[in-house]
């Protein structure tokens, strides 16, 4: 008996060291009235964001010129290796009344070295409702697609309406979850891993162009992948835990 009782601790103890150890590298709820410069820049290429804050939300905002240009590009100023990356976001939609792909930039840093990830909506154009896989590595001439990794999505994803975004990533293996950002649990969209180890550390960043038009909001990045909340927050994690424990007994 006592020594289910010692294991018991050890485990309790063990968690609440690991929840305390983790860091909140970023968190942005884009209140304020401007775009927070501790937290995001364009590139060294560029002049400018395409972004601005709008009604508490982060706004990525439609420009001409296609994708592959400098100011489509907005980067945040935190590097990281593995990491826990969560934040709601809202397709709009283009100037042809289709609903807006999000992109989303990881690892990268600012001279065009990145993965990237596209969401696509069910009444977007192009590949609807699916998971979409990029990297680059400097020059646009090796901005391609990995397109054995598209995956449809778990339910459709339409415009303007929230929903929320999970990616995880340890070593070189990453992780997808998606939500409606009502519902109560995450559903696992797909992993993968990059069998080249690419890209081992960078920032995260946002992609606008003319059809790109979407809003982000409550961004919260850990240092570790395991940290974000797909269903139940940590100190329920450890009631889960107990609770398993004592039924067992």
């Amino acid at each position: 008996m006592l020594s289910r009782f010692y294991v018991i601790f050890c485990v309790f103890f063990f968690l609440l060291i690991t929840i305390s150890e983790s860091e909140l590298l970023m968190f942005d709820d884009f209140e304020e009235a401007k775009i927070n410069r501790k937290n995001w820049t364009h590139g060294v290429q560029a002049n400018k964001i395409s972004w601005k804050t709008k009604n508490g939300h982060l706004e990525i905002l439609p420009i001409g010129g296609g994708a592959g240009g400098a100011a489509a590009f907005g980067y945040g100023l935190v590097e990281f290796e593995k990491f826990g990356l969560q934040f709601d976001f809202h397709p709009l939609h283009d100037d042809f009344g289709n609903g807006s792909w999000t992109g989303i930039l990881f690892r990268a840093s600012q001279d065009f070295k990145f993965y990237q990830l596209y969401i696509t909506p069910e009444d977007g154009i192009g590949t609807k409702n699916y998971a979409r896989w990029y990297i680059r590595n400097g020059e646009e001439n090796t901005w391609k697609e990995l397109r054995d990794l598209r995956t449809k999505l778990p339910f459709s994803l339409i415009s303007k309406q929230w929903y929320t975004l999970t990616l995880t990533g340890k070593n070189f293996k990453f992780e997808l979850y998606l939500k409606k950002k009502e519902d109560p649990i995450s559903q696992k969209v797909m992993d993968w891993t990059d069998a080249k180890s690419l890209h081992r550390k960078g920032t995260i960043g946002f992609i606008a162009d003319n059809s790109r038009h979407y809003y982000i909001d409550n961004l919260r990045l850990f240092d570790r992948p395991d940290e974000v909340n797909l269903s139940i927050e940590p100190i329920d994690r450890i009631t889960t835990f107990w609770g398993k424990l004592k039924g067992d007994n």
